[in-house]
């Protein structure tokens, strides 16, 4: 059945509207405790999942939204401006339910996908190991046959919710020397004899993302937890990459988007030898090129977003994107924050989070270097291809 577009448009619309409620009503109050370290995941996931922000993208029939691509970030986006790490930690539970849902509809869906909705369960996805970061065909985590499961031995570390996950899709290696042919994906409960958690210590500004690791010791798999098998995992990595870089680049603009709602207000009341601050042409000018940096990057992730949504080729896009936002958004909040003065620094504003969110966001799903390779070998960017 084709959904009415305005139907779908009203739904979207309500999305949005619930995430900026819960941003302000329940982000906003805890969000400078949590960057102090004191996070409390009963304070994000259920409420988030009460709001009905964990099923964004998961299909109507399983009673999720079944909002577009697009549409999830504009969600997001909300939740960014008061906090990306929060807002980095809901999407990651979130992309495992809708993942569960297009993967394992008639088994891992009917068991876990209710709860993931409702947030009374967190998941997240490991990837990065200590050894092995982007490189895909480097992966050392195996996943061996036996009986009608699989054993998985490993390490995973850098992993967003790995602090309080309840379950966790690992990708491992089924088959040595195959690269990412022989890699498949794993759904398993965090309780599994064999699995045991692994503190990495981040600046607390970060904490709500709760990043951590996992060793995986004889972990048994059930058949029928295999989330996708070998050679299918590598395609849906690609794609969730693809879509990570987009979104993660649209919640650097959420912040630099705050930055500048906050500083415009700041320099309309603060005086300064008889003149508010924003009757300085000096200051004006800061904002002004913090505005145009921001612009130039939100046209970037809209094109990387509509590719996404009509099914295109994205990956420059979101390469290009998620370079561009994260660079801007690096400078500009540190200008920003110059713009403010010492106020910038009281726990009621995000300057100090969103710079070290900015600088995480960087290294997320591709370092800036790589980024740089992929644009690079677009052969639309090679000498004399214009």
């Amino acid at each position: 059945m084709i959904l009415d577009t305005e139907v779908l448009s009203k739904r979207a619309a309500s999305a949005i509207e619930e995430a900026d409620q819960f941003a302000q009503q329940q982000i906003a109050p805890n969000a400078a405790q949590w960057g102090q370290g004191l996070f409390d995941r009963h304070a994000l996931f259920e409420p988030a999942g009460a709001a009905g922000l964990l099923g964004l993208q998961v299909p109507l029939a399983f009673g999720g939204s079944g909002l577009s691509f697009g549409d999830k970030v504009k969600v997001l986006h909300k939740l960014a401006r008061i906090d990306f790490s929060a807002a980095m930690a809901l999407v990651n539970s979130h992309n495992v339910a809708a993942q569960l849902a297009q993967a394992s509809p008639h088994v891992l869906a009917p068991i876990y996908l209710g709860h993931l909705m409702r947030g009374s369960i967190v998941a997240c996805t490991a990837l990065t190991e200590p050894g092995a970061g982007s490189d895909l065909a480097q992966l050392q985590t195996t996943a061996i046959r036996q009986g009608d499961g699989w054993l998985l031995n490993g390490s995973k570390t850098w992993i967003i919710n790995a602090a309080h996950a309840d379950g966790v899709v690992v990708y491992a290696q089924t088959q040595a020397g195959s690269g990412v042919k022989g890699i498949a994906a794993f759904f398993i409960r965090a309780d599994s004899p064999g699995f045991e958690r692994v503190a990495v210590a981040t600046n607390s500004a970060l904490s709500s993302m709760g990043i951590g690791g996992f060793r995986l010791t004889n972990v048994y798999c059930d058949s029928s937890h295999q989330l996708y098998a070998p050679g299918k995992a590598f395609v849906d990595i690609m794609g969730a990459i693809n879509r990570a870089r987009t979104y993660v680049a649209a919640m650097c603009c959420a912040m630099v988007s705050q930055a500048l709602t906050d500083v415009s207000v700041y320099g309309h009341k603060r005086t300064a030898f008889g003149q508010s601050l924003d009757q300085y042409q000096g200051w004006r000018w800061q904002i002004a090129q913090a505005a145009t940096a921001l612009q130039a990057a939100e046209l970037l992730v809209r094109d990387a977003c509509d590719r996404i949504d009509r099914g295109g080729e994205v990956q420059t896009a979101a390469a290009q994107a998620k370079l561009c936002a994260t660079s801007m958004a690096q400078t500009q909040l540190g200008s920003l924050l110059h713009a403010m003065g010492a106020e910038g620094f009281l726990d009621r504003y995000a300057f100090l989070r969103h710079l070290t969110a900015a600088h995480t966001a960087s290294l997320a799903d591709g370092s800036t270097a790589m980024l740089l390779e992929r644009v690079a070998n677009d052969h639309r960017f090679k000498p004399g291809a214009i």
